[in-house]
């Protein structure tokens, strides 16, 4: 006699889960493990947005000067150091943050001084006193180093046929940005009073590092090497000792002692620079490029330029109480802002 075999009843499995087409995954694989690209107008953009803010800071203290005075207890000479301590420190952080842009990555740097120009911004609005408004614009000159990080990242970034037009654009924002800030200072100031006048390079940089961070790709590599400290104290040295005569020499008197000394001090701290630079294995500014004639005479240009246009708005707060001035009576006139 025959045993029934007893059959065990299949379970039922789930019902498998809906999936997507495998076109359609693979596409979305591929994807993901693809770096997020940005475009060069995107890069150009952000660059061109965080370069005008810190332009503008050139002269946008020039025509309400006469008005921080008064607001912060202060004279002619104290007053001018608003635009002097910004120039030292922009001049030493520019080749300074200029080679760290080149260890430590460009697009990193660049975020650190947009922060230096925030931070600095924030400061010097909310300044009780002199001494606080000089740290503030200390902290905002931070941000020179912006042009030759920018400088580079244009060229990481952009196609090489569009790099000469990248880098003229740049250039040109440094004027309009100093033009922008004379023109528009001193209404700005009757209206908000000349601590708003910061708000703009704050939300021009704070909108310029949104704009970095999203199209501005990192680099891959960094370079390798170090600074050279001994030619980074010796540069600040001597920029020092040249700007701080050149920017005040008119207080101090042309002849006087600490003038002449500080231009001899400059002249020997020059000298040894380079040498030490010459002699270096790895120089903070590579000198012998200013044997070309295309590359030193415009640097000296440059330079004449710049000490003259900043001789000029050094002396704009005698002037301008002697003058009136269409673009600095009406805020002159204005009463204080309250503190």
């Amino acid at each position: 006699m025959r045993t029934p075999v007893t059959r065990t009843p299949r379970r039922k499995s789930a019902p498998a889960p809906l999936r997507a087409p495998l076109a359609i995954r693979r596409v979305a694989r591929r994807r993901a493990a693809e770096p997020r690209t940005t475009t060069p107008r995107q890069a150009l953009t952000a660059l061109g947005v965080s370069i005008g803010s810190f332009a503008s800071l050139q002269s946008l203290l020039v025509p309400v000067l006469p008005i921080m005075q008064t607001d912060l207890r202060t004279d002619a000479v104290g007053v001018t150091w608003a635009l002097t301590t910004w120039l030292i420190v922009a001049a030493v952080a520019t080749p300074l943050l200029g080679r760290a842009g080149d260890l430590y990555g460009k697009r990193r740097i660049f975020l650190v001084a947009l922060a230096g120009v925030a931070v600095g911004s924030i400061v010097a609005a909310l300044a009780p006193n002199l001494g606080t408004l000089l740290v503030g614009r200390a902290l905002q000159g931070i941000g020179g180093a912006m042009f030759p990080l920018g400088f580079g990242l244009v060229r990481d970034v952009l196609p090489r046929e569009r790099v000469a037009g990248g880098i003229g654009i740049l250039s040109a924002l440094l004027a309009v940005g100093s033009g922008i800030g004379t023109v528009f200072a001193g209404p700005l100031a009757t209206a908000i009073g000349w601590r708003g006048l910061f708000i703009v390079p704050l939300a021009g940089v704070t909108i310029g590092a949104i704009l970095v961070l999203r199209g501005v790709p990192a680099a891959d590599r960094v370079g390798v090497g170090r600074i050279n400290v001994p030619s980074a104290i010796l540069l600040s040295g001597w920029l020092v000792a040249l700007l701080l005569p050149l920017s005040t020499g008119s207080a101090w008197g042309w002849g006087s002692p600490l003038v002449i000394g500080l231009f001899a001090l400059a002249a020997v701290l020059l000298a040894a620079w380079i040498t030490v630079e010459l002699r270096a294995a790895e120089p903070l500014v590579d000198v012998r490029m200013m044997r070309l004639p295309g590359v030193w005479n415009a640097n000296v240009a440059a330079i004449l330029v710049g000490a003259a246009m900043f001789g000029v708005w050094a002396s704009s707060p005698g002037s301008s109480r002697s003058r009136s001035r269409p673009a600095t009576a009406s805020a002159a006139r204005s009463p204080p802002p309250a503190s």
